[in-house]
């Protein structure tokens, strides 16, 4: 079960260079064991998000990375970078809790930064500390989203300050 938020921030109407704005403050605050959970419709740019922060820490450390393919077949991609180990994973085709434990998924969450999308599955797994994002199309605006950021548990003050001082999120 997915505990309670304690902080919730929200945008609205974010074109896609705002959006990897938004990713690359994550990247630059995420630390080995912080685990962000993308929820959406299909299409919505959870993988878009996900590929910006890696992307951004991929730069951050001089990294060349050829490609960030989705990990929708794969299930699990892999980044190793000198300060952190980045695991992108896509539950959209696990139908179990025993697939993800065969799959080793939740020992990822150890010593990982773990982006996770279709984190639906997780349900019944209490998760004590994470940020939950969803992204939805923004109703108004053709190609821009919404996104409502839901911090759980303690750690996350550096990233929601920056997050609010960059003015690109609000506090609900």
């Amino acid at each position: 079960m997915l505990n309670e938020s304690n902080i919730i921030l929200e945008a609205f109407g974010l074109k896609i260079l705002k959006i990897s704005d938004i990713a690359t403050i994550f990247a630059r605050n995420l630390c080995q064991n912080d685990l962000l959970l993308f929820s959406g419709d299909v299409g919505t740019g959870k993988t878009e998000f996900s590929r910006f922060i890696i992307k951004a820490r991929a730069k951050m450390e001089d990294v060349v990375l050829n490609e960030v393919s989705s990990p929708t077949f794969s299930i699990v991609n892999k980044y190793k970078f000198q300060s952190c180990r980045i695991s992108h994973i896509d539950l959209y085709r696990i139908q179990s809790e025993e697939e993800l434990s065969e799959l080793g998924i939740p020992d990822l969450f150890d010593d990982h930064i773990t982006l996770l999308e279709w984190p639906e599955i997780l349900e019944t797994i209490i998760l004590s500390r994470h940020v939950k994002i969803y992204i939805k199309e923004n109703v108004k605006f053709k190609n821009c989203r919404d996104l409502k950021i839901e911090f759980l548990g303690e750690g996350w003050d550096e990233l929601i300050d920056s997050l609010l001082i960059d003015g690109h999120c609000n506090r609900k």
